[in-house]
């Protein structure tokens, strides 16, 4: 029996973006992929010029490729979407011929570029927090007792202190190595977590008992938080407690860059374009519209002790960054000085 081939569902099955163009660069079609990729429907891209909503850089190879005749591989795109979304694709780009040889336009198949980028990033992120795990708990481990010594003595010379200001620089001491100290037990939650203790989480009611307490808290007066969750997501296996660290200091930050009024989203979705060591993943995004990171910040912000916080430590991302490599996952941050900051983080999703 010979089946009827419907070329609508070919062309929305395919796992590429597809549009197809007129002459004029006007959208004629376009497939489901590439609804997602361009955040926009078939129904309202169709008649619109593709610049409308697709980088510039696309309708240059698009003409190229009508131009010449042949079909032209763009280099990769990296750009910004109209709502902020930042993208990494390349696009290729065909001439379209009627059945007498006259042009009519290009099709365009849009390659996503952040599934090679994702894989590569996040090998260089297990390999490097495996070596700060090393280096920062060797010299937790060897200042701790000395630091203990420091105090001990700063309090003997305090009982026999001799003036004011011997008592003065015997409190320093002693203020300054529990500071110290706290920083060690800060670390401290970098020791190694056994895999025993994993446990499967649904991490969607994680992240609303997370928002929920601090919309009670100080923040909540004038910070919208949103929700948007895939709920087909399955409970994923991990350290509760130690995920749980990671987004409320995620989502703290994300509160804190905000200086009046303003809103964070919380959302998570299915990761279809890369897997996490062959097994299928989810990502959790944390989009704030607060002040942004300075590009030259960007690269340093999982620094450890690196901060731009009057008061603070530099070890949550520093933290939340070896959790999550531990966990078998990454995390990215996107941000421009004064548009807000998206933080992503992808796990993996065991037996699925």
């Amino acid at each position: 029996m010979t089946t009827k081939v419907d070329f609508e569902e070919i062309f929305d099955s395919l796992p590429e973006s597809i549009i197809i163009i007129d002459k004029e660069l006007r959208v004629i079609d376009m497939n489901d992929n590439a609804e997602s990729t361009f955040r926009i429907s078939r129904e309202k891209a169709r008649g619109q010029n593709s610049s409308a909503f697709m980088p510039e850089e696309i309708d240059r190879v698009a003409l190229m490729a009508m131009g010449e005749g042949r079909t032209v591989i763009g280099d990769e795109i990296k750009s910004t979407l109209r709502n902020s979304e930042r993208i990494s694709i390349q696009a290729i780009a065909s001439p379209l011929f009627t059945s007498k040889g006259d042009l009519k336009g290009a099709i365009i198949q849009i390659k996503d570029m952040s599934g090679t980028m994702f894989l590569n990033s996040k090998s260089i992120q297990e390999i490097s927090a495996s070596k700060f795990e090393n280096l920062v708990l060797g010299l937790a481990h060897e200042l701790k007792n000395p630091l203990s010594g420091i105090r001990g003595a700063a309090q003997l010379l305090a009982e026999d202190a001799p003036n004011k200001e011997a008592l003065k620089c015997a409190e320093i001491i002693t203020k300054e190595a529990d500071r110290l100290r706290a920083l060690l037990d800060t670390l401290k939650q970098l020791e190694p977590f056994a895999k025993e203790v994993f446990e499967l989480i649904d991490i969607h009611e994680l992240l609303m008992e997370i928002i929920y307490l601090e919309s009670m808290s100080g923040t909540g007066e004038r910070i919208q938080y949103r929700q948007n969750y895939d709920v087909t997501i399955p409970p994923i296996s991990g350290d509760r407690n130690a995920l749980k660290q990671v987004f409320l200091n995620l989502i703290k930050n994300a509160a804190e860059s905000i200086a009046d009024k303003g809103q964070v989203e919380v959302s998570s979705r299915w990761i279809t374009e890369h897997r996490l060591k062959g097994q299928n993943s989810m990502s959790v995004e944390i989009r704030d519209n607060g002040s942004g990171v300075p590009a030259d910040s960007l690269e340093k912000i999982f620094n450890p002790f690196y901060t731009t916080k009057k008061e603070g430590s530099g070890l949550g991302l520093f933290i939340a960054y070896q959790i999550i490599a531990k966990h078998g996952g990454a995390i990215f941050v996107d941000s421009e000085a004064g548009a807000g900051t998206t933080v992503k983080v992808f796990l993996p999703i065991s037996g699925v």
